[in-house]
């Protein structure tokens, strides 16, 4: 018996990434340890349009909610987790076929950016998402959000920018939890980079590779020492349909996708201060 309610489809997707993905336990880690030192993790992955970027984002961080929650309660095994969590909050959903967001999605849901033209909506949104709040925000979702290319566009995408620049430095004052995705590591801002989980993404086979890397020293024969970037872990994602976004988030974010191609149209002739 897999549950009260879950499926197997469901169920599969959530013991993959249980038992298996390295950033759904590096991001249990930071959500448990709320409040104390060392305890936001921000999280850069990179990689083509189609690579499965947001849901493995996606997964990852609702698999670290759902242990956080069972591990609260003492309950360190997934069956049980899922029996005991679907006994008294309903069925949990996690693969593509998922309709409508389940309590999880409800109860635990982020700040979901997407897009340049919601980059206004964000700055918009940092008086409440830092300061106005009276409970910590647990997590923000900026997907394709912000590029250098926005700086060059000058006007109020640069102001904006800039701005977006001086919060992510304060991020951590209402977030445990920031996710940034781009589609090229030239089109990512080098502060957003800088002390982040730095994810690429890759095929290989029937799986996509996600691959956690870093840059260390490493010491040469004459004494002193190189940079180098090295691999810490990796995540091997199956190609799988059951792995794909849920339709209810593809819908919302295919939605917010028609509203930057609008936003888009009214930048470039809209006129006014670009």
């Amino acid at each position: 018996m897999l549950g009260v309610f879950v499926d197997n489809k469901s169920f599969e997707v959530f013991k993959w990434y249980w038992e298996k993905s390295v950033l759904a336990s590096r991001i249990y880690s930071a959500l448990e340890r709320t409040g104390l030192e060392g305890s936001f993790l921000p999280i850069v992955i990179v990689g083509r349009s189609g690579w499965g970027k947001t849901s493995y984002a996606y997964y990852a961080l609702k698999t670290g909610i759902i242990r956080m929650l069972c591990y609260n309660h003492g309950i360190f095994d997934l069956r049980r987790c899922v029996e005991t969590l679907e006994s008294k909050k309903g069925e949990l959903c996690m693969c593509k076929y998922c309709e409508e967001p389940d309590f999880v999605d409800k109860e635990y849901r982020w700040a979901f950016y997407t897009g340049i033209t919601d980059l206004e909506r964000l700055i918009q949104d940092i008086p409440k998402l830092i300061i106005e709040d009276g409970v910590k925000k647990r997590v923000l979702f900026l997907d394709d959000l912000v590029t250098k290319s926005v700086y060059v566009m000058g006007g109020k995408w640069r102001r904006a920018y800039l701005a977006f620049r001086e919060f992510t430095r304060i991020a951590r004052l209402g977030a445990s939890v920031v996710i940034m995705t781009a589609t090229s590591p030239t089109l990512v801002p080098d502060f957003m980079k800088h002390g982040s989980e730095y994810i690429t993404v890759r095929k290989h086979g029937n799986s996509f590779v996600y691959a956690r890397f870093a840059k260390i020293a490493i010491p040469r024969n004459n004494g002193t020492y190189t940079n180098a970037l090295t691999k810490l872990y990796e995540d091997v994602i199956p190609i799988k349909a059951i792995f794909g976004l849920p339709r209810w988030l593809e819908n919302e974010i295919n939605e917010r996708k028609k509203q930057l191609a609008r936003g888009l149209v009214s930048f470039v002739f809209g006129g006014g201060d670009a």
